[in-house]
């Protein structure tokens, strides 16, 4: 089996009741999950999960 490494760009948009992103962007980080499973022909041997965060312009 070959192994390659690649990258998905995910955007997510929230609400969320903290008045401090910095708070709900690390209770997603504890709470949240994102799953990628095993396919028959893919098997899943890493996974890591970059978050980072961006204001709304006012």
């Amino acid at each position: 089996m070959k192994t390659e490494e690649i990258f998905f760009i995910v955007r997510i948009e929230v609400e969320t009741n903290h008045h401090n992103v910095n708070i709900a962007l690390e209770e997603m980080e504890k709470k949240s999950r994102f799953l990628m499973t095993d396919t028959p022909n893919v098997r899943v041997t890493t996974a890591e999960i970059l978050t980072t965060k961006t204001r709304n312009k006012k």
